[in-house]
C-alpha cells in the first residue's frame, strides 16, 4: 500500500509538471468555483437552488451519453436541466459524451469522446463547453498534451490551490463529498487559499440528503458557500475565472512592455 501511494504520487508530480499552460493567478480577492461532475439531476435541482439563493453560479460538466439514465448517484441530467441551469447563467462544460477513463482507452478514442461530447453539447444548446474535466480524474500524459491544446481548461482531481501560477491544462480541484462535519477541512481550504490569494475550486456530484460516496449533503455545500462569502472571496464558474486571470496576464505583459520601452 506505501510503494502504491508513493507511485501514485510520483505519478501526480510529473503530471502537473509536463505540457503546462500556465497563467498568473492575480486576482484582487481570492476566488472560489464549484463544480459539479456527470452531473446528476439533484445536482442542479439541490445545489443549483442553493448557489442560486446565494446570489452564486456554478459549472456543471455534462457527460451527455449519460443523459436520462440512472446509476449510483441517482437520475442524471435531462434537456430540462440543462436548458434550466443555462438560463439561471450556470456554466455548462465537458465531460467527454461516455464518461470514459483517459487511462483506459486509447489516446485517439478517448480524443474522439471528448470532442464528441462538446459537439453534443454544441448542437444541443449552442453553447461552446470549452471547460473540460477529466472522467474520474484519469489523466495521461498524452491526452494532458493532446486535450490541454483543444479545451479552455481542464480540470483535474488533484487537491490544492490554483496560484500564484495555475496551469490550464491541469487545473486542480478538491472534492466536497459528505456531510456538515467535513465543514472543517472547507474551512482550511478555504483559508490557503486565502493566503495564497488564488483560486480554490470545488468539485461534487450529487446534491441529497443521503448522498452516494461521490456526493455531498445540501447542508454542507450551502455551509460551504456561506464560508466563502463570509471571507469576501468571489464565487465564479470556472470559464470566467479563466478569462479573467488571461485578461490579467495580458494587461500585465502589456504594461511590462510599455514599461521597457519608456525606460
Amino acid at each position: 500500500m506505501i510503494l502504491r501511494t508513493q507511485l501514485g504520487q510520483l505519478r501526480r508530480n510529473l503530471l502537473c509538471s509536463v505540457y503546462r499552460r500556465a497563467v498568473s493567478m492575480k486576482m484582487q480577492v481570492p476566488i472560489v468555483s464549484f463544480c459539479f461532475d456527470d452531473f446528476p439531476r439533484t445536482a442542479y435541482s439541490a445545489g443549483g437552488s442553493i448557489l442560486r439563493s446565494y446570489g452564486a453560479r456554478g459549472t456543471y460538466y455534462a457527460a451527455l451519453g449519460l443523459m436520462n439514465t440512472s446509476n449510483e448517484l441517482g437520475d442524471q441530467l435531462t434537456r430540462d436541466d440543462i436548458d434550466s441551469l443555462l438560463s439561471d447563467g450556470h456554466e455548462l462544460g465537458c465531460h467527454t459524451f461516455s464518461h470514459c477513463s483517459g487511462r483506459r482507452v486509447a489516446l485517439q478514442a478517448f480524443e474522439r469522446d471528448v470532442l464528441l461530447g462538446r459537439d453534443a453539447i454544441r448542437r444541443m444548446t449552442g453553447c461552446d463547453a470549452g471547460s473540460f474535466a477529466y472522467p474520474y480524474g484519469h489523466v495521461a500524459m498524452a491526452s494532458k498534451k493532446r486535450i490541454g491544446a483543444q479545451m479552455s481548461s481542464c480540470r483535474s482531481i488533484y487537491g490544492g490551490i490554483n496560484g500564484p501560477v495555475a496551469d490550464l491544462n491541469l487545473l486542480r480541484a478538491n472534492s466536497l463529498y459528505g456531510e456538515a462535519d467535513q465543514c472543517v477541512r472547507v474551512e482550511s481550504l478555504l483559508m490557503e487559499n486565502e493566503r495564497q490569494g488564488g483560486w480554490l475550486i470545488f468539485y461534487t456530484h450529487d446534491v441529497r440528503q443521503s448522498p452516494s460516496p461521490f456526493g455531498c449533503t445540501p447542508a454542507l455545500l450551502g455551509k460551504a458557500i456561506q464560508m466563502t462569502l463570509e471571507k469576501g472571496f468571489r464565487i465564479s464558474p470556472v470559464a470566467e475565472v479563466v478569462k479573467l486571470a488571461l485578461q490579467t496576464s495580458s494587461e500585465t505583459l502589456t504594461r511590462t512592455a510599455l514599461s521597457s520601452t519608456a525606460e
